[in-house]
């Protein structure tokens, strides 16, 4: 692990070559902070969303609305973490389907780091706006790049199962060892 101003810091776990404002497909995991599970809870195989996990699930779905060039494919609210595949648009090498997105009329797109930056610090004031103090986000973010159509299936096929899998999840932290 490399230094700065002889303190550890973590390596970036981004592609190093990829421009991550380029257009793609990305699937992307948003950890809660120490992995609590501020956003809900798991019943028969339904997640029932606590209040801050009402305020995600709304912020996710108006991504699109303050964000002209993205778009959410898929995304599921989970008790302790939020999957989605976030779309910037426009071609590029690994593009799947038609998304139906207009084209940038500035040629620009955002920056896979300013959408989920944006999205956490929005969901962030809104729960902080609400008196949920105790809510808070992991620092990074987990991403994948999705090249196929196989990659784009197998994970929506995850997002959706994802609900039902909880009780073996990793991430749940009550789950039997």
């Amino acid at each position: 692990m490399a230094k700065f101003q002889d303190r550890y810091r973590i390596e970036s776990t981004r592609l190093r070559d990829w421009d991550y404002g380029s257009p793609g497909w990305y699937f992307v995991t948003l950890c809660t902070k120490d992995k609590k599970c501020f956003l809900g809870h798991a019943v028969d195989g339904q997640i029932v969303l606590s209040a801050a996990g009402v305020v995600a699930e709304t912020e996710m779905k108006s991504i699109c609305t303050h964000k002209k060039n993205v778009m959410i494919d898929r995304y599921v609210v989970m008790p302790n973490h939020v999957h989605a595949i976030i779309v910037i648009e426009g071609n590029h090498p690994y593009s799947t389907v038609e998304t139906g997105l207009a084209p940038s009329p500035t040629g620009a797109c955002m920056r896979l780091s300013n959408i989920v930056g944006g999205y956490k610090a929005g969901v962030s004031r809104i729960c902080h706006a609400k008196g949920l103090l105790g809510f808070a986000w992991q620092e990074r973010f987990h991403d994948h790049i999705l090249r196929s159509n196989a990659s784009v299936n197998a994970v929506r096929d995850y997002i959706d199962r994802n609900p039902q899998n909880w009780l073996a999840d990793p991430d749940n932290p009550t789950r039997a060892a």
